[in-house]
């Protein structure tokens, strides 16, 4: 019995061709915000910096 590598799924790839793939721009839009949110909330030091600072 032979089975292919990869499972045919034609209402999937249907949708896809259709409205565009979904969960790809869903992944796309929360690492562009991971980025953005971890900029905005960069004080412009490490914690390692802060432990330095307090020591001293």
């Amino acid at each position: 019995m032979n089975t292919p590598g990869k499972a045919a799924a034609p209402i999937y790839d249907r949708l896809i061709a259709e409205r565009g793939d979904v969960i790809a721009v869903a992944a796309l839009t929360a690492e562009e915000t991971h980025r953005e949110i971890a900029r905005v909330m960069d004080f412009g030091f490490s914690s390692t910096d802060s432990e330095t600072k307090k020591d001293k």
